[in-house]
């Protein structure tokens, strides 16, 4: 009689836990379809294929973001010119994957 009454109370307790923790693994709301922060960034393109591809260095505000969105053509482009430029877009999985809107004030899309 006690082995089932225990077994019972650690099955409940494995279901409360399981439901407690669902929130836990849910998927980030930037993958959930909900925007981040929107952010304005100066600075240039880079490329590094271990870094997953073309990447943003800025000085404004500082740190190195990974564009979600990638137009190889275009960014190449902009790669090889090492020109500074300014990206309107908003941040997604964190704070380092970029999404881009904007370039220098002209409509970006990335490819699919």
């Amino acid at each position: 009689m006690n082995t089932k009454r225990l077994l019972g109370m650690i099955l409940c307790l494995c279901f409360v836990a399981s439901a407690g923790c669902s929130g836990f693994f849910q998927q980030p709301a930037a993958v959930q379809g909900i925007e981040g922060t929107k952010v304005t960034v100066k600075g240039k393109i880079d490329y590094m294929k271990n870094f997953g591809g073309y990447y943003v260095t800025s000085d404004d505000p500082p740190g190195e973001y990974f564009i979600v969105n990638q137009n190889q053509k275009l960014l190449e482009q902009l790669f090889k010119n090492r020109k500074a430029i300014t990206i309107d877009g908003h941040f997604t999985i964190g704070a380092d994957h970029l999404f881009i809107e904007r370039i220098d004030g002209q409509p970006y899309t990335g490819e699919k």
